[in-house]
């Protein structure tokens, strides 16, 4: 019995049937001679065009049981006409799909893990966004606090709009005197800034520093209290009134005492420094204002002060009315709101064989107009021995302001020996 040729894959070796142009294992093509021309096949030999192979010629139907003749009709079945060729458009060619499982598949395996890349890559990128961002933030605040804590501030102007401006320190001098309480003020110079390194400014409601430098000195025998925060003010172009924020000194001046301090007036503008004016003395005071342009005339609030010479007797002794002084303030105190200090300075000798006793309030008025006061302070000793000269002292009154001629009055008394006369002298200041 011939045997029986059977093709098989030249790629696997898988067996395949006959007529079969792909592999089905591997998908490789099994009909590589496929549309070539061959030549006939010689002799008695039968030639497959199918598969361009030389098979044996088939035994005899008669010498092959039915089922031989089953199989041989299997094997050799003849082959099927072929198909007439499709026609297409000029310029392209016929081609044939290849079956599904010739095309390349895509590996499941590889899809799973490229997505489950993918997803960390994203996530990967979302956290490096997320830092960025977080740092670029928190870098951004970082910066505006510190920007924020230099010269730049957030003020507002009179009709309480907001502005972001930078006050950097500006100074003008002033080098002018005046007294107040007693104590000679030089204001030195005014500046204003956002904050001084001895005194920041914390309000951020008031973020603007106006400071005043000043000079004091204290010439009398005790210890005067300013007292800043009350007697001090510092007025604003509108009229609007400021109180002192911080201060160098606490007020108070002990006798002789010269000193440099600062106060400083919190605003809530930036403002011509020209345009200030400091107010000495509270509403119940006799208060000054001082523009602090540095060239205002401050005659008004100065010390005046007359030398009369005047000598007369009282009680037997030789009195001489040597100076007078007008002043807002006198021994350490401010004058009252509307009046001033009329501070008579007297020289006694006591020629008599008895002892004076001087008493302010018995024996000493001042009279101005339809206005007669006792005194508020004497620096006359409280007895003048027999026999004593050059002894002198001080006597004070509170007039008002706008009286200038003045009448010193020495009461009668009779408790004295020798009794005393009332005696008056004028003067004008």
């Amino acid at each position: 019995m011939a045997q029986v040729f059977q093709p098989s894959c030249p790629q696997c070796g898988l067996p395949a049937s006959p007529g079969q142009r792909f592999c089905s294992n591997c998908g490789t093509t099994l009909d590589a001679g496929f549309n070539a021309p061959t030549a006939a096949p010689s002799g008695g030999e039968h030639y497959d065009v199918s598969t361009q192979l030389s098979v044996p010629p088939p035994p005899p139907a008669s010498a092959y049981s039915p089922t031989a003749q089953q199989s041989f009709n299997t094997y050799y079945a003849p082959p099927q006409a072929p198909q007439a060729p499709q026609s297409f458009p000029p310029g392209q060619e016929s081609y044939q799909s290849p079956p599904v499982y010739v095309k390349p598949q895509k590996d499941s395996s590889k899809g799973v893990l490229g997505q489950i890349g993918c997803g960390v890559l994203i996530i990967i990128i979302l956290l490096v966004v997320g830092i960025c961002g977080t740092t670029a933030y928190f870098g951004y605040k970082w910066l505006a606090s510190t920007a924020s804590s230099g010269t730049t501030d957030t003020t507002s102007d009179n009709n309480g709009t907001s502005n972001n401006i930078s006050v950097p320190l500006t100074t003008a001098q002033i080098n002018q005197s005046l007294t107040y309480s007693s104590v000679d003020i030089t204001i030195l110079n005014v500046q204003k800034a956002s904050s001084f390194s001895d005194d920041a400014n914390t309000d951020t409601s008031t973020p603007v520093l106006v400071r005043l430098n000043v000079k004091e000195r204290n010439p009398t025998t005790g210890t005067v209290f300013l007292s800043y925060s009350d007697n001090f003010r510092l007025i604003l172009p509108d009229g609007t009134s400021v109180a002192p924020g911080r201060t160098h000194e606490i007020g108070a001046i002990n006798q002789a005492v010269t000193q440099t301090s600062w106060i400083d007036f919190p605003v809530t503008s930036s403002v011509d420094l020209n345009k200030l004016t400091l107010r000495l003395g509270a509403a119940s005071q006799a208060q000054m204002d001082v523009p602090l342009t540095g060239n205002v005339d401050l005659s008004k609030y100065q010390l005046k002060t007359i030398s009369p010479n005047t000598s007369f007797q009282y009680a037997g002794l030789n009195w001489t009315l040597t100076t007078v002084t007008s002043s807002l303030s006198a021994n350490g105190k401010q004058a009252d709101s509307g009046m001033r200090y009329i501070v008579v300075t007297l020289k006694v000798d006591n020629p008599t064989s008895n002892t004076f006793f001087p008493s302010a309030t018995d024996n000493f008025r001042l009279q101005a107009g339809g206005t007669t006061n006792p005194p508020t302070n004497s620096t006359l000793p409280i007895s003048i021995a027999a026999g004593t000269t050059n002894t002198v002292g001080t006597v004070t009154f509170q007039m008002p302001q706008n009286s200038s001629s003045f009448t010193l009055i020495m009461l009668a008394r009779t408790d004295t020996t020798p009794s005393a006369s009332q005696y008056t002298t004028k003067f004008q200041i």
